[in-house]
């Protein structure tokens, strides 16, 4: 009886241990089969790095010039230029740039370096968020500073935006930015999806779509929302250059045929100063009806013309270098075109008209920065939107594109960046405060 009771126990014994055995020959196959999944996909990984290495190579000199190209436009104008909308509106997209430079580059030059065993969900949430965050600040600022080289050209004598209203307007624009780009925070981040590599199923973890929300259409349907708010401030701000161009290329063969015709200076209203100085601020010499912008008919209670005397103040290119101009504008009235043949001394002064050139030069010259600006933005902006629609989609392109693919995607999908480059180089070719104070720079580094 007892042998039989130890022979039982011992068979029990036997079968519990290959059991056990059974157990542990799975969990070392399990281990191993981690361990070869995670091997293959770092392999894939440097293939993939290795292929993307010039994009980006060329995102790093990206980083590197829009940094310190940024914090000298920063530095320039916030304490060596004048007051003035233009002068806001730089700063505000200096600081936009300086972050992406800060955030967005450098975040996407550890896509690229980890894109299938992408390291951290929180790294690329945030990536991610400023990403959107600065598209839709740049669209905005652009499509203010587009209005406000609007009013000045085609709108110079009614309501203009002032340089505290500008302060105020720059906020504005900070905080609709991150109201836009928060969801970014929920719908981006990272997930895992098998990929066939060497005949071998694994998995990569990438970052895009996030993991619970990647297989729903929101993702899609909130980049479709951003693209289309930033489309609109695109065609806005098109639409405003193409009229203001209209109205200096207008002017400028009105001056041509005035010049051409007649020995007499015709003077025409000049585009709104960048002072921040309301025209509603004008003075008149006689009693007169002012509208509702502030501004006189230029008739008087007889219906004839009369002589207004406005009183502007001018900021030349210098800081402290302020100056009054005193100028008389005579307003014709309808069907009476010889009271434009009245000679006015007052503007045929050659140094106060010699100062009101200047003032519509430097007025040109601002739009004509800021329209340089805007083009380039639109251009890699319309690339950039179109390209991110393809992998907002669920059937993600770049899961079937080969390597090669993916580092021409990569390239065309980054010259986006090139927005927060060019600025000061564009400011230093055009603006002559800049580039004076920057020749102050490099004269006191050689001194030292």
């Amino acid at each position: 009886m007892d042998d039989e009771i130890i022979l039982k126990y011992s068979n029990f014994t036997s079968l519990d241990n290959l059991n056990n055995l059974s157990y542990i020959h799975y969990a070392e196959g399990d281990v191993a089969a981690d361990e070869t999944d995670k091997a293959l996909a770092e392999q894939l990984n440097d293939e993939f790095k290795t292929s993307v290495l010039p994009v980006t190579v060329f995102v790093g000199l990206e980083v590197v010039l829009g940094f310190f190209g940024n914090v000298l436009v920063l530095y320039v104008f916030a304490f060596h230029y004048h007051v003035c909308n233009f002068r806001y509106f730089v700063l505000c997209l200096g600081i936009i740039d300086v972050t992406s430079s800060l955030t967005t580059m450098p975040g996407e030059m550890v896509t690229q370096l980890f894109w299938y065993v992408y390291p951290l969900r929180e790294l690329c949430k945030v990536k991610s968020f400023f990403n959107v965050f600065t598209v839709s600040a740049e669209a905005l600022c652009l499509l203010t500073i587009a209005l406000d080289r609007y009013r000045k050209i085609c709108h110079p004598l009614r309501w203009q935006i002032r340089p505290r209203i500008a302060i105020y307007l720059c906020a504005s624009i900070y905080t609709v930015a991150v109201v836009l780009a928060l969801p970014v925070a929920f719908f981006w981040g990272t997930h895992s999806h098998p990929k066939v590599y060497k005949n071998i199923d694994i998995n990569v973890t990438i970052c895009e779509k996030d993991e619970q929300w990647k297989n729903t259409k929101y993702p899609l349907i909130y980049s479709l929302t951003v693209e289309v708010i930033v489309s609109i401030s695109l065609v806005l701000m098109l639409g405003m250059y193409v009229l203001v161009a209209r109205k200096l290329l207008q002017e400028k063969r009105e001056r041509k045929k005035a010049y051409s015709t007649t020995p007499m200076v015709v003077i025409t209203p000049a585009p709104a100063l960048d002072t921040g100085v309301s025209s509603n601020a004008n003075t008149l010499n006689t009693s007169t009806e002012v509208s509702d912008t502030g501004y006189s008919s230029g008739l008087d209670s007889k219906g004839q013309p009369r002589q207004i005397n406005k009183d502007i103040e001018i900021l030349s290119d210098c800081e402290t270098d302020h100056q009054e101009l005193s100028s008389t504008l005579q307003v014709p009235t309808r069907g009476n075109p010889a009271s434009t043949d009245r000679p006015n001394h007052t503007h045929n002064s050659p140094r106060k008209q010699h100062a009101r050139m200047n003032i519509s030069a430097r007025v040109r010259r601002k739009t004509l920065i800021m329209f340089i600006l805007t083009i380039a933005f639109i251009a890699t902006t319309i690339l950039y939107l179109t390209l991110l629609s393809f992998i907002a989609r669920s059937d993600d392109i770049l899961q079937d594109m080969s390597d090669g693919g993916k580092a021409t995607y990569f390239f065309f999908f980054r010259l986006y960046f090139l927005n927060h480059v060019i600025n000061p180089i564009v400011y230093g070719l055009l603006d002559p405060r800049f580039k004076k104070v920057m020749g102050n720079i490099r004269n006191s580094m050689r001194i030292k």
